[in-house]
């Protein structure tokens, strides 16, 4: 009676199979899931977008004037604070998923608030990267080059309320 069975060799063939395309599914994979954070990302900028304009129209139609600081302990008025009303609890937005120096964690934000239009009128808006036009100021960006899956490594958030994956402004001056 004759049994059935893997030789040794089928069983080393059967796991070079599957140890190759394990090899070819990991950089799939990893694409993927830098996808995901870039999208995750964009979410969190459209949040503060509508977070912004809810402080905009409580204000006036001014925007907030911000300042981006190297340190929780420094004791400025940051994206994380001012904001935080206006983003119900959900402190959880000023974090990017992909930020892997963890800076939301030291500074209590990942993104980069544009100063340059602190506390102008949405109406007239101008800034010196950008000029007039809203929909090339950005108002919020990636504090660093976190998603290689883009052009730039970082995610926007224009004045016009807008969200984008590339940087795109002029320098016009009035």
């Amino acid at each position: 009676m004759k049994r059935a069975a893997f030789t040794l060799l089928e069983l080393l063939v059967v796991v070079a199979i599957i140890g190759v395309l394990a090899g070819l599914l990991v950089p799939v994979l990893s694409k993927a899931r830098a996808a995901a954070k870039t999208t995750h990302c964009l979410g969190n900028l459209r949040q503060l977008s509508l977070a912004i304009q809810m402080y905009v129209d409580d204000n006036g139609g001014r925007l907030p004037a911000l300042q981006n600081r190297a340190s929780l302990t420094e004791p400025l008025p940051a994206l994380d604070t001012v904001l935080l009303a206006q983003v119900s609890g959900k402190s959880g937005v000023f974090g990017c998923r992909a930020d892997n120096k963890r800076l939301w964690e030291t500074t209590g934000t990942s993104y980069f608030w544009n100063f340059t239009v602190n506390g102008q009128n949405v109406d007239r808006l101008f800034s010196i990267v950008g000029g007039t036009e809203a929909t090339r100021i950005p108002l919020l960006s990636d504090k660093e080059a976190f998603h290689p899956d883009t052009r730039d490594g970082v995610n926007i958030l224009y004045a016009d309320g807008h969200v984008a994956k590339e940087l795109r402004f002029s320098t016009s001056l009035p």
